[in-house]
């Protein structure tokens, strides 16, 4: 089953690497942890704590994706993986472990895909909380400097003005 799921990771990604196997890898063992029946449920969320191949493998196993808004970006530099079923209040945080070194990439890869959970990931306490809905709707208010469109929870006030956050940073 894994490796199938790694196969159909690589078509969306363009190549496969050990990178990918590690988020095929990450997100199968999210949805066993947290016994997910439907990865297409909107209660699903994930954010990653570094940019890398784990993403794409991470969309296409967990079912979490930038556009359907449930896949989020927070680079810490590290390996790791929040994973959340906001409907189940269910979460785990998979931290990848060093693997055996001398291994060539094909060997690195099925290691990741095939070992033993306790010694590619750490499990801990997620890092940070899940938003309730990444669905909300929100209002949008023209910034009163530059005149774009801007949702509300992303306006601040300065100076008694109604800005985007790119014209609060500039003061």
């Amino acid at each position: 089953m894994i490796q199938e799921l790694y196969q159909k990771a690589g078509e969306l990604h363009g190549h496969y690497c050990p990178g990918l196997a590690i988020g095929v890898r990450a997100a199968f063992e999210a949805l066993r942890i947290l016994k997910v029946e439907n990865i297409h449920s909107h209660s699903l969320y994930c954010i990653a704590e570094s940019r890398a191949c784990f993403q794409d493998g991470i969309q296409v196993v967990f079912g979490t994706t930038l556009g359907n808004g449930n896949l989020e970006l927070r680079d810490r530099g590290k390996t790791a993986f929040n994973f959340y079923d906001r409907a189940n209040d269910k979460n785990v945080r998979l931290l990848l472990k060093q693997w055996p070194e001398g291994m060539s990439k094909v060997e690195v890869i099925e290691y990741l895909l095939t070992a033993p959970l306790e010694q590619i990931f750490d499990q801990t306490e997620v890092h940070f909380d899940a938003p309730p809905d990444a669905f909300k709707r929100y209002k949008t208010r023209i910034c009163s400097r530059c005149g774009e469109d801007c949702r509300e929870p992303y306006l601040r006030v300065v100076d008694g003005e109604i800005v985007c956050l790119d014209c609060a940073e500039k003061g």
